[in-house]
């Protein structure tokens, strides 16, 4: 299969903070973006030894950049939707039929140590880092003595964020009702569907408490979210980041991360809009977390990240609409990253057959930037 891979832009660097986890979303030309913009996001917090990412950090902000020039060039950051927005996870973003952008966030309550085991003491959730344990809820009160950190968690939320503008301001924050599950995350935006709502998939993100994959829907862009849909019952905890694609008219194609187990993708389908589910079957791709793509031929690509020697991001296509995937004709988008600390793909067609993938990763001084490749099918 032809491709080519071309060049590689890096889209923010910072000698000074540790950036990762991007999204990207093509903006729809309007008031704002005559010609259209491309919007992308990030995490950003200090720069520390061990690396942390965003479920132990409290420090984590959402930044977003764009560029009006396909991508050659990206305009200084900025905190999104605001300075106060801080323990977040990694950013989702779309771009709505209606012409609206949505940052999607999971956000963890975050307290200094002594005011978590207050509201512990009262009857509050809350989860503390333990050696040889990690985060956990399961604990007593001698544990306290032995948190890692000066800090615990709890819980916040899931949130919708709406700009009207191009994403360059967001007027209205939406909380979604997780009920009954305990939130929920994952690490991409909702998805427009051929009849213009918004479908969403993300997991319960309280390990041990990550049970339930499920689906929210709305019919107002954004503004409101249905009852949530199980996608997954999980009771053995392996699946999460899923991301979903309508890949015919109701049927729906999930992809989910697996590290626990086997290190390969799963993906499970729904052929009536999402009100039933099969079961999660293993695919032959061996990477994590999956984006997936339709590109304008027709076919499926998954992007994902390889954190494995070589280290790098890679692709495979489908032309069944997920059902089998091209592994040996893999695309391989990047293979001389120096190690694992790197990944999140997203990959946009911005023409028929013209693609880019932005991704992060580390450079040779050990400092993490959020790149982007062009590539062609």
């Amino acid at each position: 299969m032809w491709h080519r891979i071309g060049e590689t832009v890096v889209i923010h660097r910072d000698p000074w903070a540790y950036i990762s986890h991007p999204a990207l979303t093509l903006v729809r030309p309007g008031p704002h973006d005559p010609g259209g913009a491309w919007l992308a996001a990030f995490t950003h917090t200090r720069r520390r030894e061990p690396r942390m990412h965003p479920p132990s950090d409290p420090l984590f902000r959402t930044l977003t950049t764009r560029s009006v020039d396909g991508g050659r060039t990206w305009a200084e950051p900025t905190f999104a939707p605001g300075f106060d927005w801080s323990g977040v996870e990694t950013p989702g973003l779309t771009s709505t039929a209606a012409g609206t952008v949505l940052l999607t966030q999971f956000r963890f309550a975050w307290f200094p140590l002594a005011e978590a085991r207050r509201r512990w003491q009262a009857g509050e959730r809350i989860s503390v880092a333990l050696p040889l344990r990690g985060w956990t809820e399961e604990f007593d009160d001698r544990d306290w003595q032995h948190a890692q950190h000066t800090w615990a968690r709890g819980y916040h939320g899931l949130y919708v964020h709406r700009s009207e503008d191009g994403g360059r301001t967001y007027g209205e924050t939406v909380k979604i009702a997780a009920a009954p599950y305990r939130d929920g995350f994952t690490r991409v935006g909702p998805r427009v569907l051929a009849d213009g709502r918004l479908a969403y998939v993300v997991t319960e993100h309280h390990p041990p408490h990550n049970r339930f994959t499920y689906l929210l829907l709305s019919d107002d862009d954004g503004a409101s979210w249905g009852a949530p849909r199980v996608v997954v019952d999980d009771p053995g905890l392996q699946f999460g980041e899923p991301d979903l694609l309508e890949v015919a008219p109701g049927e729906l194609l999930c992809v989910l991360r697996d590290t626990m187990r086997t290190g390969y993708l799963h993906v499970c389908r729904s052929t009536d809009g999402g009100a039933h589910w099969s079961t999660p079957e293993i695919t032959p791709i061996r990477g994590h977390p999956g984006h997936l793509t339709t590109l304008a031929d027709g076919r499926v690509l998954c992007t994902y990240g390889r954190r494995e020697a070589p280290f790098g991001i890679r692709a495979c296509l489908s032309d069944d609409g997920g059902r089998t995937w091209l592994l040996d004709e893999e695309i391989v988008i990047r293979d001389d990253l120096p190690n694992g600390d790197l990944g999140y793909p997203v990959t946009v067609e911005y023409e028929p057959g013209r693609l880019f993938t932005i991704y992060y990763g580390q450079d040779g001084s050990g400092v993490t930037l959020v790149m982007g490749t062009w590539s062609e099918l």
